[in-house]
């Protein structure tokens, strides 16, 4: 994809860059990969310059130029604290709103991949990782091929690698989701952060499903308050993010909010024992091997073993 080509994706910042040249050779070069680190960039690269909380990346773009990046794109503060010198051919291009514009260009990059795929999202402060597994196990045994996103690793059948954060980075999440896409997956199941919300990492990628699980103390060194956590949290189930159902624990206080808030025809609430929910638990038996009784379900009601100790 050609630079003016997948600039276009974004025409205010198209419209920035061509204010600076709209002859460069650059805009007619070929874009071979994405890069929001300078130091690994090369040939070919179009330099995006995430701003980071102590140090923001973009002030490092004369760096991924020398490198062979193409073009840049970073923060208008990023310039004009390291303005491009007089003379200097580079195409540096400032972009608002970084992490949303980042997240567009590399959704668009990679083919939309989101779009291409169901995508389930599960947040909450504890049982990510056990969720995640629960349904991408459940959506392999009904034959579908199936992504898993998570704290531990990123897998697929033939594709395993460990897991750098919960959520990745947009550019490489949308880069993993085409991958997954291209290896045949139709659906991904990914654990979704609160950093990553309020990061819009997600930015772009439409949820089939969003699940919710508990909220508890947890991240408060990034999280200013408990409200600033559950309201990032929240964002996975608001018209940025959900296009379906939402499936949320009705025994938690903090899902009990989000419940409020969402049309009750997009809600599934989930509980152990509450006969009044969508989905619960009856009859529960608890031995070694695991737990075993009835689910209860808007289907209809079925049998279950789980071999998970502990409470359901």
């Amino acid at each position: 994809m050609q630079l003016r080509e997948l600039l276009a994706t974004q025409p205010d910042v198209l419209a920035a860059g061509e204010a600076q040249t709209v002859d460069h050779p650059a805009w007619q070069q070929t874009v071979k990969r994405l890069c929001t680190n300078s130091q690994l960039c090369g040939a070919g690269d179009l330099f995006i310059g995430m701003p980071g909380t102590r140090v923001d990346g973009g002030e490092f773009w004369s760096g991924a130029i020398a490198a062979g990046a193409i073009a840049a794109l970073v923060s208008p503060q990023a310039l004009a604290n390291r303005p491009v010198p007089s003379g200097s051919d580079a195409v540096v291009i400032p972009v608002e709103n970084m992490t949303q514009v980042c997240a567009e260009i590399a959704a668009a990059f990679y083919g939309y991949p989101a779009r291409q795929m169901k995508l389930v999202g599960v947040t909450g402060t504890n049982g990510k990782t056990t969720t995640t597994h629960l349904i991408d196990y459940l959506l392999h045994q009904a034959t579908w091929p199936t992504a898993l996103l998570g704290t531990l690793y990123t897998r697929w059948p033939g594709h395993q690698e460990t897991a750098l954060h919960t959520t990745p980075f947009s550019v490489d999440l949308q880069g993993t989701l085409a991958e997954a896409q291209q290896a045949g997956c139709t659906t991904a199941v990914m654990e979704v952060s609160s950093h990553a919300l309020h990061q819009q990492r997600v930015w772009g990628c439409p949820f089939e499903v969003g699940v919710f699980t508990n909220l508890t103390q947890d991240h408060l060194d990034y999280h200013p308050t408990m409200e600033d956590y559950f309201q990032a949290k929240a964002l996975l189930f608001g018209p940025d993010y959900l296009a379906g159902r939402a499936v949320i624990n009705g025994e938690d206080g903090y899902g009990q909010r989000l419940i409020a808030h969402l049309p009750a025809e997009r809600v599934w609430r989930y509980g152990v024992s509450d006969a009044t929910a969508d989905l619960y638990t009856a009859d529960l038996t608890y031995g070694a091997n695991g737990v075993s009784g009835q689910l209860h379900t808007p289907m209809g009601a079925m049998p279950f073993t789980l071999p998970l100790g502990g409470a359901v």
